[in-house]
């Protein structure tokens, strides 16, 4: 993770400063090396260096006077403001001082960067890694990590060491390399050659042993369980423990298949984002494993923990250059928690004395120990694997796990296999005549009790839903001199809970609403209920967006949880038009005069969904022979038997060729249409109609 790599590299950079400090008072002045001292450490050449940006081979020469060169870390740290100059290529040079013993005598130089470079000494050029360019097209990057390479000293005790080191994408795009990076730069250190020798092979052959161990032994247990659930489903503790031994295994093969990668960033960053997903992906799948069988459901809090591994994922991908202390101390702290929600259900069970709890029991308190002893390491940053305290708590750990949970599951099927074997015996007892005879009726008898019950629960809920829905609806028609109105409802076999509504104020005003409620069945009408009298109180208002913004604070007091009002709502005032919506299909306004049609699309979200939601006022003007149409999304989104959906296009279609006749010649014609097709297939939601023709 990123924050996970800035966190290393700056803790490295760190103890090299705290190693190293006394060379910081000395600034620029020749650097000594001692033959006894590389005996025992390597000397970091980290501190500021002569630097010069730009490109010419005549500064590697020794006698080249530098003296007028600025000075600059060869860590260069993103996070400061040298970073921002770095235009991708430059020269370092520092003078060191060896001791007589360093003579003729060759040490190892360990380079490490992310770009490419070339080392000189005293003018000669001894090493590359990878193509260090004035350009982009033309650098090719090498990530040399440590490797040893051979130098040797001459006769003369004072050497210029000179780097020539380029990083393109560091300079070219300074945002993306900061969010990936820890720093720019190099890091160039000078050690006996053959302990360095010894520590890299050592080291190398270590690191990679226990990778490849590891990642195989933990992909085989993954497959072989995968094909246990495979061939038997019902237990669902083979598929999370394959799941577990899975993504462990691929953080292993992800950190060895990343050591051979030493010139690719887009790679290094791609397996090092996604090792940290896998990470934090082996907890669900360590407490689904002890869930799926300690419990007969899964308890609310798996799904915090996994949707705490989703979200951590991705707001660490996007965030954690921002937040980089805060995501490391929330991940620590999601793995201590999943790491003691796994004690507490081993603690549980062997109190209730359940089956195979003492077993897994044991290899969970040894992962515990394990995570929670790396946690505190890692809080305090005292972390560190290569020692052999170290390596023994590391195998212990994490093999103690998958090795109590393959017993369990390897007695678990030792004792399926017994079981079934005395349960086929006593089968072999009885008359297998009876025996399917009494299942069959058994069966039938269940099923229709169900069927019965069901059936007569969804035909009273439904009957009163339908009710209570046509109980809203206005008993007549506003009669309004200048207006022709008609409306149309047609309720679903699953109500879904339009409703519609007129008020005609003293000075004349019409004022129309038209709402389809989320949900179905009661909730349905109950949010009707509750729409129709705010309308009520709210309809001689003149502010439509008041109202509505009053109505979605009602309803959403009401804590009607998932449960919304979409709406429509227009006022009339002789032939002005004012409309707003909240989560409506457009209304559609046929203009007589120019025989085209407007689309007034407002969108919004539904009533009671959320609070201050800044709704959108549209005013126009109608004129004689005008038409509009509001409808519920019932007659767009209407299938017919072949699942395909009636559609807006259709629908404006529709209303376009009908517009020239009456509010009801259009009705009937959108009724019409909608019955041919349909074709007998009865409409999954309500279908509501409002035609306002001018006169």
């Amino acid at each position: 993770m990123i924050f996970t790599r800035k966190i290393l590299g700056i803790i490295l950079i760190g103890l090299i400063l705290a190693s190293f400090a006394d060379l910081l008072a000395s600034s620029l002045k020749p650097a000594h090396l001692y033959a006894d001292s590389l005996k025992k450490r390597s000397t970091t050449l980290s501190l500021p260096w002569e630097y010069h940006s730009g490109d010419n081979i005549e500064w590697a020469e020794k006698d080249f006077d530098s003296s007028a060169w600025d000075t600059l870390k060869t860590i260069i740290l993103t996070d400061e403001s040298d970073f921002d100059s770095w235009n991708g290529v430059g020269w370092f040079r520092r003078t060191i001082v060896v001791d007589s013993a360093l003579m003729n005598r060759p040490v190892a130089f360990l380079m490490r960067h992310y770009g490419a470079s070339e080392i000189y000494l005293n003018g000669k050029l001894i090493h590359k890694f990878g193509k260090a360019a004035d350009n982009l097209n033309n650098e090719e990057i090498y990530q040399p990590r440590n490797i040893p390479i051979s130098v040797q000293f001459d006769n003369d005790s004072v050497n210029v060491i000179a780097v020539r080191y380029s990083n393109f994408h560091a300079a070219n795009d300074k945002e993306w390399f900061s969010k990936w990076f820890p720093y720019a730069g190099f890091q160039l250190r000078i050690a006996d050659l053959n302990g360095s020798i010894i520590d890299a092979v050592h080291n190398e052959g270590m690191t990679l042993s226990i990778n490849i161990g590891i990642s195989a032994i933990f992909l085989a247990l993954a497959f072989l369980y995968f094909i246990l659930f495979f061939f038997y489903s019902m237990k669902k503790e083979n598929l999370y423990y394959s799941l577990f031994t899975l993504f462990i295994a691929l953080t292993f093969l992800l950190q060895m298949l990343n050591r051979f990668n030493h010139t690719s960033l887009a790679f290094y960053i791609f397996t090092n984002s996604l090792n940290s997903v896998l990470v934090l992906f082996i907890f669900p799948s360590y407490l689904a494993f002890l869930y799926s069988i300690f419990y007969e459901k899964f308890p609310k809090q798996f799904w915090f923990f996994t949707i705490g591994a989703v979200v951590l994922s991705v707001t660490s991908y996007y965030l954690a250059q921002d937040f980089e202390s805060v995501f490391r101390y929330l991940i620590l702290a999601y793995i201590f928690i999943s790491t003691i929600e796994g004690l507490r259900v081993i603690y549980i069970s062997i109190r209730k004395k359940k089956s195979n709890a003492a077993i897994i029991g044991i290899g969970v308190t040894i992962f515990a120990v394990f995570i929670i002893t790396m946690f505190i390491l890692g809080v305090t940053g005292n972390a560190n694997i290569n020692s052999l305290w170290g390596i023994v708590l590391f195998f212990l750990g994490l093999i103690s796990l998958p090795a109590s949970m393959s017993v369990f599951l390897a007695r678990d099927i030792a004792v399926t296999n017994k079981r079934l074997k005395e349960q086929l015996e006593t089968v072999k007892e009885l008359s297998e005549k009876q025996i399917r005879q009494e299942r069959k009726n058994a069966e039938l008898k269940l099923q229709a009790e169900l069927a019965e019950a069901e059936n007569k629960r969804k035909t009273k809920e439904l009957e009163e839903a339908r009710q209570l829905q046509l109980s809203m609806l206005p008993n007549e028609l506003p009669k309004i001199p200048n207006l022709d109105v008609a409306v149309y409802m047609q309720t679903a076999t699953e109500v879904g809970g339009d409703y519609y509504d007129f008020h005609v104020g003293l000075d004349g005003t019409l004022t129309v609403v038209i709402g389809d409620a989320t949900g179905h069945g009661l909730n349905a009408g109950t949010i009707v209920t509750a729409t129709k009298s705010l309308f009520n109180s709210y309809a001689q208002n003149p502010d439509i967006l008041f109202t509505l913004a009053e109505i979605s604070r009602s309803i959403k007091q009401m804590k009607f949880k998932r449960l919304s009002m979409c709406l429509s709502l227009l006022k009339i005032d002789g032939n002005k038009l004012r409309i707003s919506a909240a989560g409506m299909p457009p209304a559609l306004i046929y203009r007589a005069a120019d025989k085209k049609f407007e689309e007034i699309l407002i969108k919004g979200m539904p009533l009671g969904a959320t609070d201050h939601f800044p709704y959108q006022l549209r005013e126009t003007e109608l004129f004689s022979g005008d038409a509009m149409l509001l409808m519920s999304d019932g007659f767009p989104e209407l299938f017919n038997e072949k699942k395909e959906m009636y559609g807006y296009d259709r629908a404006k279609e529709t209303f376009f060729e009908a517009a020239e006749s009456s509010a009801e010649t259009i009705i009937e014609t959108l009724k019409r249409k909608a019955t041919e097709w349909a074709n007998g297939k009865p409409p999954d939601d309500d279908i509501t109609f409002i035609v306002l023709k001018m006169k």
